[in-house]
């Protein structure tokens, strides 16, 4: 979704959000750990339930449940507070993501299969540390309907 009206509903949706111009957001271990650091409160606080995340260096994808109205409290949560500490510890000011985020709704089977393929094979090399389809994280939980 562009600029428009964010989805409301509760559901399950393949949200992203990527970076200014290109630039390099998550730039060594401390900026990935502190974005799943953040994924993590979410989860804690049930503000969504995640099941597979993906975070390459100008990007993140996710798929998570939402509740009712909480697709975007939670993830203008996520990227304000992510922003927020990239810009304190790399010492820059300025927009951090390009747009607030994307969230399209996984509906079927087929885009839930597609998903899987299209998130296994996103980051640049295989394993990758800050892929679900590569390392555990404790807090994601299976999809619903699997």
């Amino acid at each position: 979704m562009g600029h428009g009206k964010r989805p409301q509903h509760a559901g399950t949706f393949h949200v992203t959000a990527r970076s200014s111009a290109e630039e390099r957001i998550f730039r060594d271990d401390r900026d990935y750990v502190a974005l799943i650091h953040e994924l993590g409160g979410l989860v804690r606080k049930e503000l969504v339930e995640l099941h597979e995340l993906c975070v390459m260096p100008t990007h993140y994808h996710l798929l998570g449940t939402f509740r009712e109205r909480g697709l975007s409290d939670a993830i203008h949560r996520l990227n304000r507070r992510y922003a927020s500490g990239f810009n304190r510890r790399h010492g820059r000011r300025g927009k951090v993501f390009d747009t607030p985020f994307g969230a399209v709704e996984v509906q079927d089977d087929v885009h839930d299969r597609w998903l899987d393929i299209y998130l296994a094979e996103n980051p640049p090399r295989r394993p990758w540390p800050w892929s679900s389809a590569d390392a555990e994280f404790g807090f994601l939980t299976p999809r619903p309907w699997r």
